[in-house]
This record gives structure tokens, sequence and C-alpha cells, in this order.
């Protein structure tokens, strides 16, 4: 397999552009966050729920559904949940 350097500046270029690709839409877990604050839920209590439903949302992709732009962006940076 070859392997690529790259500048820290291209990392953050890289970075910034699979996030706008992974933030096209919302994912399950973003709605689940807006539907349980509009619901009442405190914020934090909502954050809480949000942060373990989007770590699940990650291992779904990554790992069950072997989704390739999230696997590339976890090789690269590691999961944001």
């Amino acid at each position: 397999m070859e392997k690529f350097e790259f500048t820290k500046k291209e990392m953050n270029i890289l970075k910034k552009a699979l996030q706008d690709l992974l933030e096209i839409g919302i994912t399950e877990p973003q709605e689940n966050y807006i539907r349980n604050i509009d619901a009442g839920i405190s914020e934090e209590e909502a954050q809480k729920i949000y942060l373990k439903e989007n770590q699940e949302h990650w291992i779904k992709m990554v790992v069950k559904e072997k989704k390739s732009i999230y696997i590339l962006y976890d090789r690269l940076f590691g999961s944001p949940a």
C-alpha cells in the first residue's frame, strides 16, 4: 500500500472536506437531539443522549455498514463520537 505524507495545512483541508461530505443532511442522532429539546428534555440531558447515539451511529457506519467515507475519516482523524 502506498503511503502519503501531508502537511498540517493539507490535513486540515482534508478534514474539512470530509466533514463537509459527512454533514450533508442530518443524522438520526442529530434529529433525535432536536426532538428531545423540543420535547422538553434539558439541553444537558439531550447532549448526553446525543453523544451515546452518535457513538453508536459511528460504529454502525464504520463497522457494520462499512461506509467508505466514514472509514476514511475514522482512519485519518479518529471517530468524532
